[in-house]
Order: structure tokens, then C-alpha cells, then sequence
């Protein structure tokens, strides 16, 4: 019996084995899966074991890689455009932050239909149940976080608001999305959001053309 167990153990050594160097299957994946296989992913595997790629330098943090950073060492929390580069928030509008413990994110972007690229130094506003501006946001040419959100508001008590987008003074940009929501004046419709303490709110989103 004991020489049998021997001879199952040695024929099943190989494949444990074979199995323990090949974590992520025989092609790369990165972890990701397929979609997210890389070239340089596949070259650098060792028995199974991806290279994860590392993001691409951003030496002063704005979100814009070094290899397309027309601006190069912006102070941290500068607004930016998608080429790096400082962009002057409208007046009277900065990113401000309240007491509460909930947040909201969202984008506010040129409705092109195909790339929808980041609108940047635009005012977001936050208003409370009166229709009075309590904080403000400014939009970065940026994303701000994973999933691609270019503003962001913290800091909100519980309660129920609306947030409106400002269009630039003295322009033809108009608001195409959201179609319909409460009137912010100027032809702009807001999203009204209701935040509990803790809570947050995302993909509130403004879409505009010209």
C-alpha cells in the first residue's frame, strides 16, 4: 500500500508543479485578463508571473503623464488642461470643502459623440434646498480618480442639493446633457442628489457643445 501511495505521489509531483508556475495561465494577462494583455506584459513573464506595468511618470502629480506635460512642475492642486497646463478657474469659483462627510463626482465634458473630452476651469456649483450657492468646484482637463471623474465636491452634510454647471460668460457653449432637472438658470438643467452622512454620489455629469 505504502509503495503505491510513493508511486501516485511521484507521478503527481510534475504536475503540481507545472500547475504552481503557471498562476496566470500560458499567456500573460497581467491579471486583467485578455483584454488587457500586454506586449512587454508577455515578453517580461517569468513561469507565469506577469509584469504589472507601472503607470507612466508624472513627475509633478496633474494627472498628465511627463511625455505630454507641456507644463511641467505645477504646484500640487493646480486645475490643468488636458496638455498640463494651468487653467484659470472662472472668478468667485474654487474647490471648496464643508464640514459633512459625503461626496460628490462627476465630469463635465464637450459632447463631441465620440472622444467626449474634459472641459477644464469650469465652475460647478452646489446648491442647497433654497437654491443658495454653498460650495463651488473647479473642472480639471484631467481625470481626478479611477473612474474618470474631473470634478469633486467633499465635505457635504446629509441633505438634499443641486448641482448646476456654469457656462462661461460671453459664449456659445450650451448644456446638452443633462436634457431635463431643475432650472439653473440660462437655459442649464442641474442633478438633483440626496446624501446621507458617509454616502457619495458619482457620474454626475454635463455635457456641452458649442
Amino acid at each position: 500500500m505504502r509503495a503505491l501511495i510513493v508511486v501516485l505521489a511521484l507521478v503527481a509531483t510534475p504536475f503540481l508543479a507545472a500547475v504552481s508556475q503557471s498562476l496566470n495561465g500560458s499567456n500573460c494577462d497581467n491579471g486583467l485578463g485578455d483584454e488587457h494583455r500586454s506586449d512587454s506584459g508577455q515578453v517580461h513573464a517569468h513561469q507565469g508571473l506577469c509584469a504589472v506595468e507601472a503607470p507612466p511618470p508624472d513627475a509633478d502629480g496633474d494627472g498628465v503623464p511627463d511625455s505630454l506635460d507641456q507644463c511641467p512642475n505645477t504646484p500640487p492642486g493646480t486645475t490643468v488642461d488636458a496638455s498640463g497646463c494651468p487653467v484659470a478657474p472662472p472668478p468667485g469659483c474654487v474647490n471648496t470643502v464643508g464640514t459633512g462627510t459625503a461626496k460628490v463626482l462627476g465630469q463635465v465634458f464637450v459632447d463631441d459623440g465620440l472622444t467626449f473630452p474634459y472641459l477644464a476651469g469650469w465652475c460647478v456649483e452646489l446648491r442647497d434646498g433654497s437654491g443658495a450657492v454653498v460650495a463651488t468646484a473647479v473642472t480639471n482637463g484631467v481625470a481626478i480618480d479611477i473612474e474618470g471623474n474631473n470634478y469633486a465636491f467633499t465635505g457635504i452634510p446629509a441633505g438634499t442639493y443641486t448641482f448646476c454647471e456654469v457656462l462661461p460668460a460671453n459664449t456659445t457653449w450650451h448644456e446638452t446633457t443633462p436634457t431635463s432637472g431643475p432650472d439653473c438658470g440660462g437655459g442649464v438643467f442641474g442633478v438633483t442628489v440626496t446624501l446621507m452622512d458617509g454616502s457619495a454620489a458619482d457620474f454626475i455629469w454635463f455635457g456641452n457643445r458649442l
